[in-house]
């Protein structure tokens, strides 16, 4: 068993959540699921290339659901009053 870590492959994913850290995002899941997204706090368990990601706690935002997702299961992100498409995972590197 090897104790190294591996590289994140989640990177610019992890870069475009800190960049809008206090906009609002809209995160589109695998599943369906739309979750609204302030700010964030991630980390990586010992061997995962992508990070887990618990929303709006970062500071605790009142009146917004504290959520938990892994970035591997994000299929876009989406800046809510516009429309527009910030990063989707059918792209390389999630750039647009």
């Amino acid at each position: 068993m090897s104790d190294e870590q591996p590289e994140p492959v989640d990177e610019a994913l992890i870069e475009l959540f800190n960049g809008r850290d206090g906009e609002l995002s809209e995160v589109v899941l695998r599943d369906g699921q739309r979750l609204r997204v302030l700010n964030i706090a991630w980390g990586y368990d010992l061997g995962d290339e992508y990070a887990h990601v618990t929303t709006n706690i970062s500071p605790f935002v009142d009146g917004m659901p504290i959520e938990f997702f892994f970035t591997e299961d994000v299929v876009r992100v989406v800046e809510p009053r516009t429309g527009e498409v910030l990063y989707r995972a059918d792209v390389a590197g999630g750039e647009q």
